[in-house]
């Protein structure tokens, strides 16, 4: 069972660009096609071909077009017609260098673009894959859910292009949610209620927020309530996005209604100059879709949703207040006892052949997890632990043995849940208790 993850990667880009149209195709003949997917911190991770290159992109209805950011040095990739522009992003108010490089061939699965135009980001700093724990090349969104009928089913891992409907979204299980579309990404109209306040609202569907909700702070109905804490809640395109957390009544979407949501409000600085759809509250991410088994039909504009059996679990926290991510690997020596043969004659001249064990070293590269960021006053915190402390083990399971996944749902367990983490720092190994506590 997926749990919220440790901190929200929100992969979201804004600029203004003049979107052209690149269309994907399905191959004659052939009308659907099923790709499988990675599911990491809730995020879909896609394979997809640019170039002849094989990546991983993360599949994001919150953008717009098409963005390449973390290519190997040893990955070579041709790209044409290139030109130098400037982004803005989410996080602070700096630009950002790139190429918007047009004529590109992608392939995911089947479906296949001649003329892909391409943003690639030059900054090597900007890179999502440490905070993952799993390698992102870059991130694609309306670039091809405006060419099919689009489902995705979060249980099973996949996703299914359609190139026409064939009748699966019209299925009377299924219910049908109007969408709204401002520079080509979709938006909803949804309910919530905070401190006995009922807010209708709109919101952008955001498959790249692998938190649940966010709601946008203004004048004449939300705030952020009462009983809540201060914490990261994002990596953007610029850097760390800050803000507070707090958890709503419920969220309605259609006639489905999710209870005791976590919800961020993020600070309005890491937004700069940027301009949002004129109305919309917030951002309805993953946490929350992950629930469902949707259909995206963006020339219809409609959503299909049916809940599935992950819809009424509940909301985890952060427990711990630690932010992990992956920081390279250690190699592992291992020693094994193998054969060695050896030919001869004994006294009477008949050939022997024997074997005496010997020991033959081996090599194995395993991930390294250190803490990227501690929540002030968290139990992590008070009990000593430091930003940039290499995680050695945790519950007496060595870190390397154990995914982002499971780091995350181990600090997300229940309050008064032991914790016990070797860490590393200075060049020696130090022990640490602390006890997991809620903070809602």
């Amino acid at each position: 069972m997926l749990r919220s993850g440790i901190v929200a990667i929100l992969l979201l880009f804004l600029w203004n660009i003049n979107y052209s149209q690149e269309n994907f195709v399905l191959p004659s003949g052939v009308e659907k096609d099923r790709i499988s997917f990675e599911l990491v911190n809730n995020l879909i991770i896609i394979p997809v071909e640019l170039n002849g290159l094989h990546l991983s992109f993360l599949l994001d209805t919150g953008v717009d077009t098409t963005v390449l950011f973390g290519i190997n040095e040893n990955d070579t990739l041709d790209i044409s017609d290139a030109e130098k522009i400037r982004l803005r992003g989410i996080g602070g108010d700096e630009y950002i260098e790139a190429l918007k490089s047009e004529g590109n061939q992608m392939k995911v699965g089947k479906a296949v673009s001649n003329d892909l135009t391409l943003y690639l980001i030059l900054d090597r700093k900007i890179n999502f894959s440490p905070r993952l724990g799993f390698p992102v090349h870059g991130i694609i969104g309306s670039d091809l859910f405006q060419d099919f009928i689009v489902e995705i089913n979060y249980k099973r891992k996949f996703i299914r292009l359609y190139a026409k409907d064939n009748g699966l979204r019209k299925t009377e299980r299924y219910e049908a949610i109007p969408l709204v579309f401002f520079k080509n990404k979709p938006y909803l109209n949804a309910e919530i209620e905070m401190e006995g306040k009922i807010i209708r609202g709109t919101f952008l569907i955001d498959s790249g927020l692998s938190d649940a909700l966010w709601l946008f702070e203004n004048e004449e109905n939300i705030s952020i309530p009462e009983r809540s804490y201060e914490d990261l809640i994002g990596l953007g395109l610029v850097g760390d996005i800050n803000g507070s957390r707090s958890r709503i009544d419920f969220l309605k979407i259609g006639d489905q209604k999710l209870r005791e949501v976590n919800t961020s409000f993020p600070d309005t600085a890491a937004f700069g100059g940027l301009k949002f759809f004129i109305g919309r509250n917030g951002s309805i991410g993953a946490e929350v879709l992950r629930r469902f088994h949707m259909i995206l039909d963006y020339q219809d504009r409609k959503m299909y949703l049916i809940k599935n059996s992950d819809f009424s679990d509940e909301f985890m926290t952060n427990r711990a207040g630690i932010t992990v991510e992956h920081s390279g690997f250690i190699v592992l020596e291992r020693y094994a006892r193998a054969p060695s043969f050896t030919e001869g004659r004994d006294v009477e001249g008949t050939e022997v052949i024997s074997s005496r064990p010997i020991l033959t070293k081996t090599f194995s590269l395993k991930p390294e997890f250190r803490i990227a960021r501690i929540r002030k006053d968290s139990p992590a915190d008070l009990a000593g632990l430091k930003e940039g402390d290499t995680i050695v083990s945790l519950n007496n399971r060595k870190a390397y043995q154990l995914e982002m996944e499971k780091i995350s749902s181990l600090f997300s367990a229940e309050a008064g849940k032991r914790i016990h983490m070797k860490i590393r720092r200075d060049g020696k190994e130090v022990d640490f208790v602390f006890y997991l506590k809620n903070v809602l």
